[in-house]
């Protein structure tokens, strides 16, 4: 016969598991963005390489990297602010 849990240990188990489902998508936002500006610095240093016209491509890269991590950032924030202001209500 297997140990009935503790009610004890069991409480903090849920709120730390409270705690990663509410924070957890917050968690990958700064991941989004570094991988957005990554990826494509790659492609324009890729780009650059195949054209011979080092830092052209690899600059715009970056800069389209950035604009679209800052657009799937908000965008995510916006959709994770009314999910919780729905859940609140």
């Amino acid at each position: 016969m297997t140990p009935s849990p503790d009610p004890n240990e069991e409480k903090p188990r849920r709120i730390v598991q409270s705690f990663y489902k509410e924070f957890a998508p917050y968690l990958t936002l700064g991941f989004q963005l570094a991988a957005g500006v990554v990826l494509f610095f790659f492609i324009g240093r890729w780009v650059d390489g195949q054209l011979d016209t080092s830092p052209v491509f690899m600059l715009v890269g970056i800069f389209l990297g950035t604009i679209g991590g800052l657009i799937k950032f908000a965008k995510t924030v916006q959709d994770l602010s009314k999910k919780n202001g729905a859940r609140g209500a």
